[in-house]
C-alpha cells in the first residue's frame, strides 16, 4: 500500500502543542471534600446546624450534643455510599488501542494512541480500532464495524476519501487514514463532552428538596407564633427563646435525614446482589418510579451478533460452498463460514481457488472458480438470493416458490445470501461476472437474524404487569425490529410506528402528543433518541433509556434513569445510573421493585417520624399555651427522635417489599412524596398521640405539683406510644393483620433496644440528671403501657374509616 512520508517528528510536535493530546474530555471524579460538602446541602440540616450552634451559645451542651450526632451520622453514611458509587464506575474510558502504526519521518512507527495528531497516516488492519477521525488514502475491501456509533452490528464498507471515526472497529480488510480530528474534536469526543453537562436532579430529590423547604416553611411559623404567643403571655424573652429553639428541634424529625440515607444505600446494596449497580445514592429509589423504558434493539434487545437463522437447501452442499467460496471479509459471511465448519470439515485446500471476483454493491454477487475432479472446474456464485434466481436453470414455478419464501423471510427482518453454482470447462482458470449471470445451478440460500438476548422476553413481561410501557428506539428498519419485537411477545400496530425521517419533521409539540402511542422508533439517529426522552419527560413520565453503545450516551445522559447493559460502552456506563452487571434484561425489573420498595420504605419513615416530631409539637405549644411549664425538654424529644426511635426507623429501611408490589402500576409521576392520605393519617396520629402525652403530663403536674415527675411521665408515654403504633405504621393503609405484623424481624429487634433505650434515661441518678427526670412507679408505666396499645387500634380505626370515604387508596 502507497502510505507516502507522513509528518516528521517535528511537525508532529508543533501540531501536538496547538491541538494537545488524543484523549477524550474526561469529568474528574469528586474529590472527597466535594462528596462530603454535598451530604450537607439539604434545608433540613441547615435548620439542624443553626439549631445546634444556638443551643451552644445558651449553654444547653446536653442538647447540642445530640443535634450535632445527628448531622455526623446523615454525612458519613451519605459520604461512604457515595464515594463507594463513585470509585464503582468513574472515569470515561477511551475507546481508543493504547498503541497504532503511523508513519513518521518516512517510516513506519508504533505509537501511543494519545501522541496522534492531525496530519499522521494511520495503518489499520483487521481487528483495530481506529484511535481518531479522519479520511482513507487507501481502502483494500474495507468494512468497519461502526456499531459503537451507529447501533447496527452490520459492518459498513468504506472506499477511499470515505471517513472513519475514533472508537469503530475494523471488520475485515485493510487501509490507511490520514488523522484529521482528535480528542475533544471527533465525534466521540462530542458525545462524551455532551454527557458532562451537569446531571438534572432525580425525582426523589426534587421531591425531598420541595418536602424540605416545606417543613422549613412550616417550623418559621410555628416558631413565629410561639415567640408571639410567648410574649403575649408575657413570659420572659430569655425564656421564650429557649423554647423556641426546643419547638425547633421537636418540629425536625432528626432520624429523618440519617434514615432516608440508609434506605437508599441499603437499597443500592440490595440491587447490587440482583447483579445491578447503581451509580448514584438518590438514582436508586428513583427506579422504582419508572413508567417507560426505552431500549436500543441492537445489543439490548438483540445480542449484535448476525447468526444463522435458516437453511433452505441441502446442507452439505450449502456448506461446501460458505467454506469454499468465502473471502472472511465481512461479519455475515464470517458467521456463514463459522456455521459451515459445524456441517463438514475443513475441504479448502482439496479444491483450491483458480480466480476469483470480489464482492460488489452494484454488482450484488461474489463469485470465485475452483478445481474440482473430473472433466471441469466449478463455479460458485453467492450473492443476492433474487438476483440468482433469475439467473438459474429452475422452472418458473419454482422461482416463483422461492421468491415466496425470500418475501417472508425479509419481511421478518433476516438478511438473506443466496447461493449457486456452475460446472466450467477444466481449461478455463479465469471468469469474468457474465459467467454468473446464466446457467446457475440454485443450491439454497442462508437466512441470517440478529438474535434476542435470553431472559428479555420474561423481563419484558414482568414490566408489562408492572404497568411499565416499553417503547424501542434503534436505527434499524422498522420490519427487522418488528419481527424482533414479535418473538418476544410484543405485537406493534402500524400506528404505533414512526420512522426517523417522518421524526425529523415533527416539533416538539407533536411529538410530545405522538410519543403517548408510539412503540417503535425506527431508522433513528443518536440525536433523535435524545429528543424522543426529552419528549416523554415534558409528557410527565419517569423516563428510563437502556442502551450499550456510545450512540446511547446522551439518551442515558438525559433520562431520569439511564441504563447500561454489562458488555456496554464505558461512555454509556459513565452516563448510566444503573449498570447491569450480568447484562440480564430481567435484572432492570428486579431494580424496579427494589426501587418500589424504597420509595414505599421512605414514606414508612416520613409517616413515623413526622407523626412522632408533631406530637412533640403539640406536647410543647399544648403546655405554652396553657400557662405551664414546657412538658419535655430540648433533650428529653432529641432521645426519642434520634435514640429510641432510631433503631425502629432504620429497622424500616430494610422492611420488605409487600406481596405484589410489582402487579401495581407505578404511582403517578406528580404524586407528592406526602399525600392526601399520609398527610391526614400523619394528622391523626400526632394529635391523638400528643394529646395523650400533654393530658398525662397536666394530670401528673396538677396533682403533684413536681415537673419533673410530670415531664417523665410525658416523657415515657409519648416514647412507648411510637414504638407501639410502628406496627402499623409499616403497613400503610394495609390492615396489620394482613400483613405479617412480625414479618420483619429487625423491627422486633429494634422496638425491643428502642424499649432499652426508653427505659435506660430512668436506670441511674446520673442519667437521670442529665435528662432532668425522676424515678416512676408501676402505675405510671402501666398507663404508658395501655395508652400505646390504645394508640395502635387508633391508626388502624382510622385506615378502615378512610378507606370507606376514600377509594384511593385501597386496603389491600
Amino acid at each position: 500500500m502507497e502510505t507516502g512520508l507522513g509528518l516528521t517528528s517535528e511537525e508532529a510536535k508543533q501540531r501536538q502543542g496547538q491541538y494537545g493530546r488524543n484523549v477524550l474530555p474526561e469529568k474528574p471524579p469528586p474529590g472527597s471534600l466535594s462528596l462530603l460538602l454535598q451530604q450537607l446541602k439539604n434545608p433540613l440540616i441547615y435548620v439542624l446546624l443553626a439549631a445546634g450552634i444556638v443551643t451552644v451559645v445558651i449553654g444547653h451542651f446536653s442538647d447540642a450534643t445530640i443535634i450535632f450526632l445527628a448531622v455526623v451520622i446523615n454525612t458519613v453514611l451519605g459520604f461512604v455510599q457515595e464515594q463507594k458509587a463513585s470509585n464503582a464506575l468513574h472515569a470515561l474510558k477511551s475507546y481508543v488501542t493504547n498503541q497504532v502504526t503511523v508513519i513518521r519521518d518516512g517510516e513506519r512507527r508504533t505509537l501511543n494512541t494519545e501522541d496522534l495528531v492531525p496530519g499522521d497516516t494511520v495503518i489499520l488492519d483487521q481487528g483495530v480500532k481506529i484511535p481518531a477521525d479522519g479520511m482513507l488514502l487507501h481502502a483494500n475491501r474495507l468494512f468497519v464495524d461502526e456499531s459503537l456509533l451507529t447501533g447496527e452490528s452490520v459492518s459498513v464498507k468504506k472506499d477511499t476519501e470515505n471517513m472513519v471515526f475514533m472508537g469503530t472497529t475494523i471488520a475485515a480488510g485493510q487501509a490507511v487514514m490520514l488523522v484529521q480530528k482528535i480528542g475533544s474534536e471527533t465525534k466521540m469526543g462530542a458525545i462524551a463532552r455532551q454527557i458532562q453537562e451537569t446531571e438534572e436532579d432525580t425525582p426523589l430529590q426534587r421531591q425531598l428538596r420541595g418536602f424540605s423547604r416545606q417543613l422549613v416553611l412550616v417550623i418559621a411559623v410555628l416558631i413565629t407564633i410561639v415567640f408571639l404567643a410567648g410574649i403575649r403571655y408575657r413570659f420572659g424573652i430569655t425564656e421564650i427563646f429557649v423554647t423556641s429553639v426546643a419547638l425547633a428541634v421537636s418540629s425536625i424529625p432528626e432520624g429523618l435525614i440519617v434514615s432516608l440515607t440508609v434506605v437508599l444505600a441499603i437499597g443500592m446494596q440490595k440491587i447490587l446482589k440482583r447483579r445491578g449497580l447503581v451509580r448514584k445514592l438518590s438514582a436508586a429509589e428513583t427506579l422504582g418510579g419508572v413508567t417507560v423504558i426505552c431500549v436500543d434493539k441492537t445489543g439490548t434487545l438483540t445480542q449484535g451478533k448476525m447468526k444463522v437463522a435458516d437453511c433452505i437447501g441441502d446442507e452439505k452442499e450449502l456448506a461446501k460452498q460458505v467454506l469454499l467460496a468465502n473471502d472472511l471479509d465481512d461479519p455475515i459471511v464470517i458467521s456463514a463460514f463459522e456455521w459451515g465448519r459445524t456441517k463438514i470439515r475443513d475441504f479448502v485446500s482439496e479444491h483450491p481457488r483458480l480466480d476469483s471476483i470480489p464482492f460488489s454493491s452494484k454488482e450484488r454477487l461474489f463469485t470465485s472458480l475452483h478445481s474440482w475432479p473430473g472433466k471441469s472446474n466449478r463455479l460458485f456464485v453467492n450473492g443476492a438470493p433474487e438476483i440468482l434466481l433469475a439467473w438459474t436453470t429452475l422452472p418458473q414455478n419454482k422461482k416463483q416458490e422461492f421468491m415466496s419464501v425470500i418475501d417472508d423471510m425479509t419481511r421478518q427482518g433476516k438478511r438473506l445470501i443466496g447461493f449457486a453454482r456452475k460446472e466450467m470447462p477444466k481449461g478455463r482458470i479465469t471468469i469474468d461476472y457474465a459467467d454468473a449471470k446464466k446457467d446457475l445451478t440454485w443450491v439454497g440460500l442462508l437466512a441470517f437474524s440478529d438474535p434476542v438476548r435470553p431472559g428479555v422476553k420474561q423481563a419484558l413481561e414482568l414490566a408489562k404487569e408492572a404497568g411499565i410501557r416499553t417503547v424501542v428506539i434503534t436505527g434499524d428498519y422498522a420490519k427487522t425490529s418488528e419481527y424482533v419485537l414479535s418473538e418476544l411477545g410484543i405485537k406493534v400496530e402500524e400506528h404505533e410506528v414512526i420512522t426517523g425521517d417522518r421524526l425529523e419533521e415533527l416539533g416538539e409539540e407533536e411529538l410530545a402528543r405522538l410519543v403517548r402511542r408510539i412503540r417503535l422508533f425506527a431508522r433513528t439517529t443518536p440525536d433523535q433518541k435524545l429528543k424522543i426522552v426529552k419528549a416523554l419527560k415534558k409528557n410527565g413520565e419517569v423516563a428510563a433509556m437502556m442502551g450499550d453503545g456510545v450512540n446511547d450516551a446522551p439518551a442515558l445522559h438525559e433520562a431520569d434513569i439511564g441504563i447500561a447493559v454489562g458488555e456496554a460502552t464505558d461512555v454509556a456506563k459513565e452516563s448510566a445510573d444503573l449498570v447491569l452487571l450480568d447484562s440480564n434484561f430481567a435484572t432492570i425489573v428486579g431494580a424496579i421493585e427494589e426501587g418500589r420498595a424504597m420509595f414505599e420504605n421512605i414514606r414508612k419513615i416520613i409517616l413515623y417520624l413526622m407523626s412522632d416530631a408533631f406530637a412533640e409539637i403539640i406536647v410543647v405549644f399544648g403546655g405554652i399555651v396553657s400557662g405551664l411549664p414546657l412538658p419535655l425538654t430540648a433533650v428529653q424529644i432529641l432521645w426519642i427522635n434520634l435514640v429510641s426511635d432510631g433503631f425502629p426507623n432504620l429497622a424500616l429501611t430494610i422492611d420488605p417489599p409487600k406481596t405484589g408490589i410489582m402487579k401495581e402500576k407505578p404511582r403517578p409521576a406528580g404524586e407528592r412524596l406526602v399525600n392526601r392520605w399520609m398527610m391526614t393519617l400523619i394528622g391523626v396520629v400526632s394529635a391523638v398521640a400528643g394529646l395523650m402525652a400533654l393530658l398525662s403530663f397536666v394530670v401528673v403536674y396538677k396533682t403533684s405539683g413536681d415537673v419533673v415527675l410530670a415531664r417523665s411521665v410525658a416523657f415515657i408515654t409519648l416514647g412507648l406510644n411510637s414504638l407501639v403504633y410502628v406496627f402499623s405504621v409499616r403497613a400503610l393503609m394495609t390492615p396489620f393483620w394482613k400483613n405479617h405484623l412480625f414479618e420483619n424481624r429487625w423491627l422486633t429487634v429494634a422496638v425491643a433496644a428502642g424499649l432499652a433505650l426508653q427505659v435506660l434515661p430512668f436506670t441511674t441518678p446520673a442519667f437521670r440528671q442529665f435528662f432532668g427526670l425522676s424515678s416512676l412507679d408501676n402505675r405510671y408505666w402501666l398507663a404508658a403501657i395501655g395508652l400505646s396499645v390504645l394508640m395502635f387500634f387508633v391508626v388502624e380505626i382510622f385506615k378502615f374509616v378512610y378507606h370507606l370515604k376514600y377509594n384511593d387508596v385501597p386496603l389491600k
